[in-house]
């Protein structure tokens, strides 16, 4: 069974290989320092029965600055933008084909659509590593900034109106 839980410093994440060796190192290497200077969360997605990271994600506060924003972000950037950050996601080479980035997508997505509930922040941004993430991306309901063709937006307007519409058709749309 897979389980969704905070990150644990115990945990192995040695074993942990995605494919992408920036990914793998970020989490073996820096994800507990981020956790520990309160700088990033990163959740996990633990397959209980091997005791094993199958996937994660992390979660940073961001702002973008008047010169980063392009005009599908506003129409006149006056002052820098707050936002959120996914700054990481990954699933391991053996769990990979199973569906389980959109797992860890929705699970990240969900719990940002909650916070902006508390918390302002006007967009969610992602900074693909490649091509293939960014499409990956894009079927999510994130878009292209026409100046950063790997870094992708979505506004926390819609992404709260993406769960409000799921909770009424049952899926996230």
């Amino acid at each position: 069974m897979l389980i969704v839980m905070p990150f644990e410093a115990q945990l192995d994440r040695g074993s942990f290989r995605c494919g992408k060796p920036d990914l793998d190192d970020w989490l073996k290497r820096y994800a507990g320092q981020g956790e520990r200077d309160n700088s990033a969360r990163t959740t996990y997605l633990v397959d209980e029965q091997e005791v094993r990271v199958a996937g994660y994600f992390t979660l940073v506060t961001y702002r973008l600055e008047v010169e980063d924003l392009t005009p599908e972000l506003t129409r006149r950037p006056r002052y820098p933008m707050s936002a959120m950050l996914l700054a990481r996601l990954a699933v391991d080479e053996r769990y990979q084909g199973q569906g389980l980035g959109k797992v860890l997508l929705f699970e990240a997505l969900q719990r940002l659509a909650r916070s902006s509930e508390d918390i302002g922040f006007e967009v969610v941004v992602v900074d693909a590593l490649d091509e293939d993430a960014a499409c990956f991306y894009l079927r999510f309901g994130f878009r292209r900034c026409a100046d950063h063709s790997l870094r992708l937006f979505m506004m926390s307007k819609d992404l709260r109106a993406g769960f409000a519409a799921a909770s009424t058709e049952g899926e996230l749309g």
